[in-house]
């Protein structure tokens, strides 16, 4: 399931529902690449806010993914009956072949726009307000990669989730588009050198 996700700002500023997102846009953060426990933005009912992705469990640092199917579960019940968000995403990764030589791809939106995964949240006393991304079966799309992705939702349905009147996650109809990438989560040998001073 996704353990990396990018939101490019540029995007966010051109997308037609960011509204609530935009007096994020001129923080200092990077969300260029989004891991677990890092943070990122989120869109709440009537604001926007930046959580860290990722709920701490005591078997867990970071759950940063939630099972559509599992939402029922004690776990997961009393954040989506009470506190949903939506996230924005330019584009997620998966990864496909063996241990050691696995492929990252990028999989974006076929227009090049922002996507929106359904998310819940919930209020840590140690690390504040933490995400979790909601997951389901993968489209036909997705599937020839993983059998799993995000819970996306049209723009139009950004409300209804919000508001609570959605319960169920069927694969995704969003166009879609993949591409090789390099593996986001492997640092460049000058990325580590600057590191060490």
């Amino acid at each position: 399931m996704c353990n990396s996700y990018s939101v490019t700002k540029a995007m966010v500023k051109a997308a037609k529902r960011a509204g609530r997102l935009l007096p994020l846009m001129d923080r200092e953060d990077d969300w260029r690449l989004i891991r677990p426990t890092l943070p990122g933005p989120v869109m709440l009912d009537d604001s926007a806010a930046v959580m860290r992705w990722g709920f701490q469990r005591p078997f867990a640092n970071s759950v940063n993914n939630t099972r559509s199917d599992k939402l029922d579960s004690p776990m997961w019940r009393e954040a989506f009956a009470e506190r949903r968000c939506v996230i924005p995403v330019s584009g997620w990764y998966e990864y496909s072949g063996p241990q050691r030589q696995k492929q990252a791809h990028e999989f974006t939106a076929a227009d090049g726009g922002l996507l929106w995964a359904a998310g819940i949240w919930e209020e840590n006393e140690t690390l504040g307000r933490c995400y979790s991304m909601i997951m389901t079966d993968a489209n036909d799309f997705v599937l020839k990669i993983h059998d799993r992705m995000p819970a996306l939702l049209h723009e139009g349905a950004m409300d209804e989730y919000l508001a609570g009147r959605m319960k169920r996650f069927p694969p995704a109809e969003v166009a879609l588009r993949v591409a090789d990438a390099a593996n986001p989560l492997k640092k460049k040998r000058n990325e580590e050198q600057r590191e060490l001073f």
